[in-house]
């Protein structure tokens, strides 16, 4: 970036700035090249001259947790004043929609929470979402920070803001958030092009996207068939021409089950229709409901009586529409829109309306369907932000400069389709990290996926294998969260157990600093007499199992099923029938499946993580690492 004509500072250095405590923190910002700039706080003056241009650096010395301070930054005739400055602990929240899933997605789960939220001393950073492919950004300008305060606690991160709560009950000092997460992406996203490349991980035609008028064209040409397919979808459907919302069922109505899959006939693109009706108590009319429909799939309009009351574009968010003074009868029509051949209801969600502390349940009620129209499958949008390095150059890079205490990664579900090499890029995604953030030993902390049931066709097993590799590099921890999710949910609202088990791994890395997690981790299976034995490493647990444990045992194209076995302190021998002959390919696995829930545990109840071994003929000793920052 060029001078400006305005003494600048990055947005991160705002008013109600967290900086690391104890450590030397970066003052930047962009003036008039050659301009004398000086920095005034407490007892302490520093001055820098700008660049050619005219960007600046000063170095704060480290300060000890306290605050508020203010930062008097002068130049020429201009002065910015920096107010409500503090030094606590900063940690970059960064990955997809679990991490960025906000507080208004969760207040079902803790409804009492945003009363709850008083502490001035828990601040938050989001920083704006943008995506660069020619090269990274310099900085940020737009963006402030906030209290995570009542209302304000709306937009945080649900884990960023119970992590920072365990972490202002633990340590007591001001606690500072950065939120990067972005829904939906690749954890390619948040790699540099460089080393994509050095690894083999970019694609061959990567640098049509340096073309801003290309990329520009791609998401016009995406936006206009969107908008298309709307606008046809809405022409064909003859719910919309006959007013289906208003009117009442008739025989053309088809009586299903909203707890089972769709009958056949409603498995196509387009448009189905949905109504029901509901007698409300004597007692209850006039006052004021909420219509619970848990989450539908795909996309959704809303009407009570006739009028629309709420309406969701797509299939995550669960759908909380207020009905307001509930009448007698109540008639519920959904408009349904398919995208992908198969829509409905998500099965198992809880689908009632609430009035104060009363439900009335809509799942036993008799649901009635009619197609409105039929269509083709609806292409994916395109997101530029989705691709290969944008995101590290528009988000990653421009806090280089920023002082952290750690990271906490939350990503995987967009990799899950094809997770090979994943591991293999979140180990340099790290390294890379570290690099810019001037500190090979900065902690980062990681969730491994849970339990998901909704997408069959993704090897989430693989994917949750994939990131465990990342445990050979120093100073990392992985949170164990199998039996945290929800079968069918890709957003489980749970966020304070997995933020636990992150303030948990951020003080037990301290002592493991090789590679943690938060439950036991197979190292290694080797045959010994007439069993295998699973060597676990449990960070001075011991191992604890229920009756349901099995183990999968694959060979030469063969599964069995293991359940007979002995645990030890820190390992298992599985019994290995006679009639079976252990072969040179032979892979020992447990809780390998989407929908995997855990009966592995320490002594602490902390579940062990999913693992997928080869069956060595001896036992050995594993060598010693050397991990060299790239």
């Amino acid at each position: 970036m060029e001078e400006s004509p305005r003494l600048k500072l990055s947005s991160l250095l705002s008013d109600g700035a967290i900086l690391q405590r104890n450590k030397i923190n970066t003052l930047w910002g962009n003036f008039k090249r050659n301009a004398l700039v000086t920095i005034k706080f407490e007892d302490k003056v520093l001055s820098t001259i700008c660049d050619a241009n005219g960007k600046f650096k000063l170095d704060l010395p480290a300060h000890e947790a306290g605050g508020p301070f203010e930062l008097i930054i002068t130049s020429l005739n201009e002065k910015v004043v920096i107010k409500k400055v503090y030094f606590g602990d900063v940690w970059l929240l960064a990955g997809q929609s679990n991490m960025q899933l906000m507080f208004n997605r969760l207040l079902e789960k803790y409804p009492k929470e945003l009363s709850k939220a008083k502490d001035k001393l828990i601040h938050y950073f989001k920083v704006p979402e943008h995506y660069q492919f020619n090269e990274p950004m310099t900085d940020i300008y737009e963006g402030k920070w906030f209290d995570a305060i009542k209302n304000n606690l709306l937009n945080v991160s649900g884990i960023g803001y119970f992590f920072a709560k365990y972490l202002r009950k633990y340590s007591n000092v001001p606690i500072g958030i950065v939120q990067t997460a972005v829904g939906g992406t690749s954890i390619r996203s948040w790699v540099s092009e460089e080393v994509l490349k050095t690894i083999g991980e970019m694609p061959h035609d990567y640098d049509t996207l340096k073309n801003q008028d290309l990329v520009n064209h791609f998401v016009k040409e995406s936006n206009v068939y969107q908008d298309q397919y709307e606008d046809d979808r809405n022409m064909f459907d003859y719910g919309l021409k006959g007013s289906w919302a208003k009117n009442s069922i008739d025989s053309t109505w088809q009586s299903i089950d909203i707890n089972k899959d769709f009958p056949e006939k409603f498995k196509t693109s387009g448009v189905v229709w949905l109504k029901t009706t509901i007698e409300v108590p004597e007692n209850m009319v006039n006052q004021d409901a909420i219509l619970h429909l848990g989450t539908l799939i795909d996309a959704d309009e809303t009407f009570v009586n006739g009028k629309k009351i709420g309406e969701v574009s797509y299939q995550y968010p669960p759908r909380h529409y207020k009905i307001g003074k509930i009448k007698r009868k109540v008639e519920i029509t959904i408009r349904l829109k398919i995208d992908q051949k198969i829509g409905g209801f998500r099965k198992g969600k809880n689908r009632y309306i609430q009035i104060n502390n009363n439900i009335l349940d809509l799942n036993k009620c008799n649901w009635f369907a009619k197609r409105g129209c039929s269509m083709p499958s609806r292409k994916q949008w395109f997101f530029p932000q989705y691709l290969p390095s944008g995101l590290f150059n528009g988000m990653i890079y421009p806090l280089r400069n920023f002082s952290f205490n750690g990271i906490i990664w939350y990503q995987g579900e967009s990799d899950t389709h094809e997770p090979v090499n994943y591991g293999k890029v979140f180990i340099k995604l790290i390294q890379e990290w570290r690099k810019i953030f001037s500190n090979v030993n900065l902690p980062f902390l990681f969730v491994q996926l849970p339990n998901c049931g909704i997408e069959p066709n993704h090897n989430w097993g693989r994917l949750r294998s994939e990131q465990e590799k990342a445990l050979v590099l120093d100073n990392t921890g992985m949170a164990v969260t199998i039996g945290d999710g929800e079968d069918n949910d890709l957003h489980p609202l749970d966020k304070k157990v997995v933020a636990k088990k992150l303030f948990e791994l951020s003080e037990r890395i301290k002592k493991w600093t090789h590679g943690c997690a938060s439950g036991p981790i197979a190292d290694q299976a080797y045959l010994n007499n007439d069993g295998v034995v699973i060597k676990f490493n449990t960070f001075g647990r011991k191992l604890v199992i229920d009756e349901r444990l099995i183990f999968k045992l694959s060979q030469c194209g063969t599964l069995y099923t293991l359940n007979k076995f002995q645990v030890n302190d820190e390992n298992i021998v599985v019994k290995i029938p006679e009639d079976i002959k252990i072969k040179d390919d032979a892979v020992i696995s447990y809780a390998q499946e989407n929908t995997a829930h855990p009966n592995l545990f320490d002594t602490d109840r902390n579940c062990a993580a999913p693992f997928k071994l080869k069956i060595n003929n001896y036992y050995h000793i594993p060598s010693v690492l050397t991990h060299v920052l790239e």
